[in-house]
């Protein structure tokens, strides 16, 4: 759930500032679904059921990911020979992953441990080892402030099946021309969406538990989530790229207006806050309403992505005053997802707020500001230095002086 913008050794290019609007976005929205769900305002009308939908976060996360990460994969498709290591990728994505997690999983064990009850139920061994590894999204147990890092697992699982989809399918994906190309891929990534959204479903029919449970939540499972965000990706790469994918007007309003994607995102959150998209709390869904809710957090997401990829967005962005407050904003979300519900837990503990009966605007501000410095002083401190030793370039040749006249 948190792609970079220098994410593999491709050749960088500028960062998408639009994408760290997003992905504080995003963070925030999960960040406010669990504040609803825990102050008990998700029960309560047309805001709480906005807030309760929150969680469609996970799903512009996962977007954002796959937009980002395939994009060397898409610019090879369309005939540009990128280079790309598995081995810099690999470390460049476990640099980004594991030390902000390892230190947010440092504080769910230690505030576990010190406010017993229902917080320390999940501290044993095995269940700490099982989120060394970030498996907790494949056996279903975890500690009651780190519910939502079971999407670790299926990033995770995103980030290795990649390369390997990728490869299997550049075959089928290479056409004698990039417009073709390009339009090949897109066909693709529907089938992909379509499996995705079959398993989806499938898995509401299956006998509830764990097997139900972690089917849904898989990277299979999320494959339409991934598939838009993939998508995404080739109509950018090809608009760079000079490549027309289509040339009717459609496409180029998707390219070209943010605020109606906005608004279409708006209403479809809106729709997906009714009961369409199955029950606000703990209740398993229909598979009907899984589909629904699959359906339309995916293309809330890929709203959200299109206006985040804008033409002109990042330019008109970059020359802003909110610059540096935008790429803060970016840098900081993915500690933010990993420390707000830790947040919670010891605010509800602290101040003896009663689960599903606690003020709900004030405790939104509190997790928020809270979360915030905490997201903060881990950027500040573990994340930015990891990844700038991650990106180093060793064998960089040295720069030579400028020729004298």
């Amino acid at each position: 759930m948190v792609g970079d913008d220098i994410s593999t050794d491709v050749r960088p290019r500028s960062r998408l500032l639009g994408l760290d609007l997003l992905r504080a976005v995003a963070a925030w929205l999960v960040l406010l679904s669990h504040v609803a769900f825990w102050t008990g305002a998700s029960a309560e009308g047309v805001m709480g059921g906005l807030a309760a939908r929150g969680e469609l976060g996970v799903a512009v996360f996962f977007a954002l990911s796959a937009f980002l990460l395939s994009t060397p994969f898409v610019r090879r498709a369309l005939g540009d020979p990128v280079p790309w290591s598995a081995r810099t990728y690999l470390l460049r994505r476990a640099a980004r992953i594991m030390p902000a997690y390892l230190l947010a999983l440092l504080g769910v064990v230690v505030a576990a441990a010190v406010l017993g009850g229902a917080a320390a139920d999940a501290l044993d061994i095995p269940t700490v080892l099982v989120h060394l590894v970030i498996g907790q999204g494949w056996t279903g147990e975890t500690f009651q402030s780190f519910t939502q890092s079971w999407s670790l697992t299926t990033e995770v699982t995103f980030y290795l099946l990649l390369p390997l989809v990728a490869a299997a399918l550049a075959p089928l994906a290479k056409r004698a021309t990039p417009r073709a190309s390009a339009r090949h891929l897109l066909v693709i990534l529907l089938c992909i969406g379509v499996v995705g959204l079959a398993v989806q479903a499938g898995a509401a029919l299956l006998p509830g538990g764990w097997w139900a449970g972690m089917v849904a939540t898989s990277a299979p499972g999320h494959a339409a989530w991934f598939a838009l965000g993939a998508a995404v990706a080739v109509v950018v790469e090809a608009e760079r790229a000079g490549v027309a994918v289509s040339e009717g007007p459609l496409l180029e309003v998707l390219r070209t207006s943010p605020g109606t994607l906005l608004a279409l995102a708006g209403v479809l959150w809106l729709l997906a806050s009714t009961s369409i998209a199955g029950p606000r709390g703990l209740e398993l869904p229909t598979a009907d309403e899984a589909l629904a809710a699959e359906v339309l957090y995916g293309l809330v997401a890929v709203c959200l992505l299109l206006a985040g990829t804008s033409r002109g967005l990042t330019e008109a962005l970059t020359d802003s005053p909110a610059a540096g407050l935008l790429r803060w904003l970016g840098d900081i979300s993915y500690a933010v997802f990993l420390w707000h519900v830790l947040v919670l837990q010891v605010a509800f503990a602290v101040l003896d707020l009663g689960l599903f009966a606690a003020p709900f605007g004030l405790t939104l501000l509190l997790v928020t500001v809270t979360s915030v410095g905490l997201a903060h002083l881990s950027w500040t401190l573990v994340e930015r230095p990891v990844l700038a030793l991650a990106h180093r370039r060793p064998h960089a040749p040295e720069p030579q002086p400028a020729p004298r006249g």
